[in-house]
């Protein structure tokens, strides 16, 4: 049973893995929250153009619809990947404080040094793994939450723990914000809108800005990451979802299938029909 198919029957899977079904310099859409959790090796990943190194004992959280690429790999490399379903998360959040989740969003990546704390996170991630291998009790939702919210509470503290409030100002100036809230309004907003101007608007800058940022941060333009994040939705409807290509043009808000194979081909080399058609 894939992952894919234990979101839909148990809400969340959790396995060792070595990520090859994300596809290497391409960016994929994750269908439902992650935890990875480095066992062996080396994988470097960029999630949400941001790029991080995996090494033994670290471990990153990639949101729900976040955009994916793995860059590098090496052959040894394992994790523990637990993945979550939406509802699971917004359950185990309830109550938090916000800046708790505030804090995994700002602080995604975590290299763990200490031997208490890998054992805290291992533990907790190995009660969820043998869980997982028991059918669904009556109580199956409430066991679940209630350990990822516990993960959250760990993975909060390790990481305030790591860094003093002076470190923090530091790393995370005024224009990293901007990015980190213009990657959540595309997560929520990407597939009805497509123009700078529409993010720009909404963090309250100009859209030159909002390039200005992309470009120091990203290396890449706004517009080239709205793409990116359009054409990671588009791949994923196309593999999954079943829905003719006008359909999917309606959905993301293209005028037309025409307009919507133009841009995609544009981008990727190939129509949506044929995309579709060479993962069979």
């Amino acid at each position: 049973m894939t992952y894919k198919e234990d979101l839909k029957e148990k809400g969340f899977s959790i396995s060792e893995s070595n990520i090859n079904d994300l596809e290497k310099d391409t960016f994929t859409a994750i269908n439902g929250s992650t935890f990875l959790f480095c066992t062996h090796g080396m994988a470097s990943l960029e999630v949400n153009m941001m790029v991080y190194t995996m090494r033994p004992n670290s471990f990153i959280s990639i949101p729900h619809d976040s955009l994916v690429k793995v860059t590098a790999r090496s052959d040894d490399f394992s994790c523990i990947r637990l993945v979550y379903c939406k509802e699971i998360g917004l359950s185990a959040s309830v109550g938090l404080n916000m800046d708790t989740m505030q804090h995994i969003f700002l602080n995604p990546f975590i290299q763990l040094s200490c031997p208490s704390t890998t054992a805290l996170l291992l533990n907790l991630l190995g009660v969820l793994s043998h869980y997982y291998k028991l059918p669904n009790f009556a109580h199956h939702s409430e066991f679940v939450t209630g350990i990822i919210r516990n993960l959250f509470i760990a993975v909060a503290d390790i990481s305030a723990s790591m860094r003093s409030d002076a470190l923090q100002s530091s790393v995370f100036t005024s224009a990293d914000s901007y990015f980190i809230n213009f990657i959540k309004l595309l997560n929520e907003h990407c597939c009805q809108q497509h123009d700078v101007a529409f993010y720009a608007d909404k963090l309250n800058i100009t859209p030159k800005y909002l390039n200005e940022i992309a470009r120091k941060t990203a290396n890449r333009t706004a517009k080239d990451i709205i793409s990116k994040f359009i054409v990671a939705r588009i791949k994923r409807e196309l593999l999954i979802s079943g829905n003719s290509v006008q359909r999917i043009a309606y959905d993301f808000n293209f005028c037309d299938q025409s307009s919507l194979g133009k841009f995609f081909k544009k981008a990727t080399g190939m129509s949506p029909v044929a995309f579709r058609h060479s993962h069979k």
